[in-house]
């Protein structure tokens, strides 16, 4: 497995500092402490920075290296760091040091491509799903999209209805979609003028899933673990809450075959879960 961040951004307390370096050299990471002159001087490890910045930050992820926030930082910093495009965010109490992931999941074998032409939300999803363990492809141009779904695997599409020219792109899908068969989430506006028209040029007939792009998060954190729709048996109860959430029908338990969007009440959790939901807490301040 791999890391989950490769740079760490703080601004805490030395001795607060000070355990969460200890925590991460527990998990067998390698820490050093940089500035934002001197970290490229070292490669190999996860850079801790105690003064970070947006403009850090953004050269970081042009260098593709993802970044965790931790520490003390009020809401207009946070905000800042998500325009820049920062996936991750650990804000508990460091009574909780324990639910602070540092690896990805295990390899999953399902792949997802990611076509929303909006270059912060391909971030964050890349982020989130290979977290996980899936394999993740963003695409930016419709002609390399078609291409990549024809030699596959996918097994899931992210598209964005409002950034994508339906009326050329959903014929082409449903062709290909008879040929080599997946799953798509769609984003859509259902406030915005000319829904009407969109979902008649076909794109539910693309997407199983539409969900209104302001709750796109609410909802797919929701999703995970993907699970079949039915009743699990749950041995302790964390929480009771009515969510929206993708339930997913497998064949041989396996390979996604189809999928719809549920209200559900949350009543339990499974303990064997406890890792996955420890590593979706880490993408909540996105919803």
């Amino acid at each position: 497995m791999d890391s989950l961040f490769g740079a760490v951004l703080t601004q805490l307390p030395d001795l607060e500092k000070e355990l969460l370096i200890s925590w991460l050299q527990v998990n067998g990471l390698v820490v050093k402490e940089c500035t934002s002159k001197n970290w490229k001087d070292y490669p190999d490890c996860i850079r801790l920075f105690s003064k970070p910045s947006p403009e850090l930050t953004k050269e970081l992820l042009d260098w593709s290296i993802e970044p965790i926030l931790c520490g003390q930082f009020n809401s207009e910093e946070i905000e800042n760091y998500k325009k820049v495009g920062v996936s991750l965010l650990w804000d508990k109490t460091f009574q909780y040091i324990h639910t602070f992931p540092t690896k990805t999941q295990p390899e999953n074998k399902l792949t997802w491509l990611v076509f929303t032409k909006n270059q912060i939300r391909d971030q964050n999803i890349f982020t989130f799903l290979k977290s996980l363990g899936y394999n993740v492809i963003i695409e930016t141009n419709s002609e390399f999209l078609q291409k990549r779904l024809l030699v596959g695997p996918c097994h899931f599409l992210i598209l964005d209805w409002d950034h994508l020219d339906a009326k050329s792109l959903v014929p082409n899908l449903l062709k290909i979609k008879q040929e080599k068969p997946f799953l798509s989430i769609g984003l859509k506006d259902f406030n915005k003028e000319h829904l009407y028209r969109d979902l008649k040029m076909g794109i539910s007939g693309i997407s199983e899933v539409l969900i209104d792009g302001k709750d796109f998060w609410k909802v797919f954190l929701e999703s995970f673990p993907l699970t079949e729709e039915k009743k699990e048996e749950k041995h302790w109860v964390e929480r009771v809450k009515s969510a929206s959430k993708v339930t997913f029908t497998f064949q041989e338990k396996r390979i996604p075959v189809s999928m719809k969007l549920s209200d559900v009440t949350v009543i339990q959790a499974n303990p064997d879960h406890v890792s996955i939901k420890n590593q979706l807490d880490l993408f909540r301040w996105l919803v």
